[in-house]
């Protein structure tokens, strides 16, 4: 039996230029397979009005995609790209959606076909909506085919595609991201939470507009991909949590806040980021999403969401 023993590597990217190509990874020399892992920039949450008691929603958890290949089937270098986290929003505006990440051949495959293609893709979430004369809707989680809509007017935005056997959008399996929980019908009801998702990320939650001491919408889970960010609440009721990685559960990441700024999701260097909690009450602020991935929490009344938890991309060759 031989003494040697068979290398393995490990490269890390996290440096977001917001350009087409950010960096290059080369195929280690003797490695017979690599395994790519991708995840998508975390949604921004939603601002708060002034001058009224509307607060933001929370943006879309970040989706993990992944693919394993020969190693002597790619192209010698591969593009990098990684996706930056969306903006929480302020003054009333919609958080900015987290952007894709991707790798690509740096040309041709060893085939010569394929020239240029993304091979690894994880599409990102979409923002949550600003506050509005309307609870505000959470942005729907980033998906392994296609990227999460923003919260609009109450409706929470829909989760990235694909949508499975043309089912309704809420809690998700496979690449489709949860939708973004839906904003407080009236003063009488609580905002909704974020659905929960398998390998897209996590629904941010929806906000309240209540007056009587009616919750937030917490940020959806994810099993594999990043939590939502939590909805904001104004001066009654509590603000939402955030989605947690490595869940099928609402909630469990950053803590919604029952006196001011949301609290931030955890960031990991393995898995996904959670989402950030919502703000309580005025000037309150959205916790920001945890990296990688995780949504941003809504504000509370005239405060500023959280913004997205930056993507990442992992590769292993051995």
């Amino acid at each position: 039996m031989s003494g040697l023993v068979k290398r393995k590597f490990f490269s890390r990217f996290t440096t977001n230029l917001n350009s087409e190509v950010d960096g290059a990874y080369t195929v280690p020399l003797g490695a017979t397979i690599v395994w790519i892992e991708c995840i998508s920039g975390g949604g921004g949450g939603g601002g708060g009005a002034g001058g009224s008691t509307r607060p933001g929603a929370g943006g879309g958890g970040g989706c993990l995609s992944y693919g394993v290949f020969n190693a002597s089937d790619l192209s010698a270098t591969l593009d990098i790209r990684v996706g930056g986290g969306g903006a929480g929003g302020t003054a009333a505006g919609t958080g900015g959606g987290g952007n894709k990440s991707y790798v690509k051949l740096n040309g041709a495959n060893a085939a010569g076909t394929d020239n240029d293609k993304q091979i690894v893709t994880a599409y990102g979430p979409g923002g949550g909506k600003g506050g509005t004369t309307i609870a505000a809707g959470g942005g729907g989680g980033g998906g392994t085919g296609g990227t999460g809509a923003d919260g609009t007017n109450r409706p929470g935005g829909s989760g990235g595609t694909p949508t499975i056997e043309g089912s309704t959008q809420g809690d998700s399996l496979g690449g489709r991201g949860g939708k973004g929980g839906d904003g407080a019908a009236n003063s009488s009801s609580a905002g909704n939470p974020g659905a929960n998702a398998e390998y897209g990320g996590g629904g941010g939650g929806g906000s309240t507009n209540s007056v009587n001491s009616l919750d937030a919408g917490a940020g959806g889970s994810s099993i594999f991909s990043a939590g939502g960010g939590g909805g904001g609440s104004e001066n009654s009721g509590n603000s939402g949590a955030g989605g947690a990685w490595g869940s099928y559960t609402v909630g469990g990441g950053g803590a919604g806040s029952s006196s001011t700024d949301g609290t931030a999701g955890t960031s990991r260097e393995f898995g996904c980021g959670d989402g950030g909690g919502g703000g309580f009450g005025t000037n309150s602020d959205g916790g920001d999403g945890g990296i990688p991935g995780g949504g941003g929490g809504g504000s509370g009344y005239n405060g500023a969401g959280g913004d997205g938890g930056r993507g990442e991309i992992r590769i292993w060759a051995w």
